[in-house]
């Protein structure tokens, strides 16, 4: 179509009109001009007529390539992880704890059982990438976040967050920010910024949302209030801290869909509770649900710990490793996974396995593996050598891969589980040399078994 009108256009220029009997004119000239000199004569004499040229000096004749859509590929999300969002408050080194205060030990031991239970820390901002479908996350995994300012968040829980390179979420509300030696300063605000901190709201005045309404003549007056103390708080942190504040946390867990309103009015993307539950896929994003940590009660610490059934972890015993004393790297291997915890393969297809001779005699049908991609998978369990082991049916296509696996032991009640995760090469699929570094990197992992029909399986699968 765009050729047709620049042909019309061009014979308009050259019949000085544009109606349909005019262009069937202008195409005879057109044709008669380009057999000028009848057929008769050789190519190389004929001539354009010179208003013919005239025309076609002002036609931009450069080839111009056609757009073409690149759809890349989307990420493959699995919509089935469970994120347990805990809560805390205070950090004491002294004095007795209470219902927002923890003592800083308690906190440290809280830490170190997800590092050694494997169970990974998220930003709240990987759980919103995962929410808009733009980014996996760990099938079981936890967010942490801290209300209010205090400055024992610098003081005393940053070290420990360093310690274990766990990200964290502060919601500060403004009225108490360097208020006295117990706030934090704006330069605090900075640091914890820079240490993988995300800055959020929790309103100007840290009052009840709900309640608030009694204190004002009428609603408009109420919701007016309402909106400055959402939107006033927010755009004073965003103006004196800089980034974007995007989620809120509501004073004492307190909220109507009124304050849903007006929270989105003023422009937040999502919304903190203290209603203890995993916050999955399908949540409401401005009902998110928080596991308040109460002192050094456990309550909801196991609570938050728990996965498919499966007890919440309570410190030390782990199964990926088990302590030697309290300190990361001070370890010694418990059960072995391949492909290893945090490493990196060249395998799209590998087989999954973990030996678990190390924990006792498993009830073989306590056993359930996961893998990000795929749900629940049929593994084959050799309990004569401990070993649970799943051959990949299909190739990975994600780069980073989540493996989680439950089980029970004879005679015990409680579940227990652990998760690793691994990483895919992607490029060395394409590169020469992929067989033998498949080859080379699954044999490094394994050792030659022992016993009969079992060990001959066994090895023939490169598995210990």
């Amino acid at each position: 179509m765009g050729g047709l009108l620049r042909l019309r256009w061009v014979f308009s220029r050259m019949t000085g009109t544009q109606g349909k009997g005019s262009f069937k004119a202008a195409v005879a000239v057109f044709w008669g001009c380009l057999l000028v000199g009848g057929c008769d004569k050789p190519r190389e004499q004929s001539a354009t007529p010179p208003q013919l040229q005239e025309v076609l000096a002002e036609v931009d004749m450069t080839i111009e390539p056609l757009p073409m859509a690149i759809n890349g590929a989307e990420p493959i999300i699995d919509k089935s992880s469970q994120v347990s969002i805990l809560g805390y408050h205070q950090f004491i080194s002294r004095g007795n704890p209470t219902q927002m205060r923890i003592s800083v030990q308690k906190f440290r031991e809280q830490m170190l059982a997800l590092h050694q239970a494997g169970i990974p820390v998220i930003s709240l901002s990987d759980y919103m990438a995962w929410r808009q479908g733009k980014k996996q996350i760990p099938r079981q995994c936890v967010v942490i976040t801290i209300d209010d300012g205090f400055r024992d968040l610098f003081s005393e829980a940053l070290v420990i967050l360093k310690e274990f390179g766990y990200p964290f979420t502060f919601y500060l509300y403004t009225n108490f920010l360097g208020g006295s030696g117990r706030t934090l300063a704006d330069n605090e605000v900075k640091q914890l910024i820079a240490a993988g901190g995300e800055l959020g709201s929790h309103s100007i005045s840290h009052d009840f949302l709900v309640k608030a309404r009694r204190k004002f003549a009428t609603q408009q007056k109420y919701e007016e209030w309402l909106l400055q103390e959402l939107k006033g708080s927010k755009e004073k942190l965003k103006k004196r801290f800089g980034g974007e504040v995007s989620s809120f946390a509501y004073p004492y867990g307190e909220y109507s869909a009124k304050v849903v309103e007006k929270a989105l009015e003023a422009g937040y993307i999502s919304a903190v509770t203290v209603n203890g539950a995993k916050a999955g896929y399908g949540m409401n994003l401005m009902e998110l649900p928080r596991y308040i940590i109460h002192g050094n009660n456990d309550a909801n610490w196991l609570a938050a710990t728990s996965f498919n059934g499966v007890s919440g972890i309570t410190g030390g015993g782990n199964l990926l490793k088990q302590g030697t004393g309290g300190q990361i790297g001070e370890s010694e291997v418990l059960v072995k996974v391949w492909p290893e915890n945090k490493s990196e393969i060249a395998d799209r297809m590998p087989t999954i396995w973990a030996d678990i001779s190390k924990l006792g005699e498993m009830i073989p049908g306590s056993l359930v593996m996961k893998v990000s991609g795929f749900g629940s998978v049929p593994l084959v369990y050799y309990p004569k050598r401990g070993v649970v082991l799943w051959d990949v049916t299909r190739a990975l296509r994600t780069r980073e891969c989540m493996v989680s696996l439950s089980m029970r032991r004879v005679g015990e009640d409680r579940a227990q589980s652990l998760n690793w995760s691994f990483t895919i090469d992607r490029d060395a699929y394409y590169l020469p040399g992929y067989r033998e570094k498949v080859t080379a990197q699954s044999a490094a992992a394994a050792t030659d078994g022992e016993g009969a029909e079992e060990g001959e399986a066994l090895r023939a699968l490169r598995v210990p």
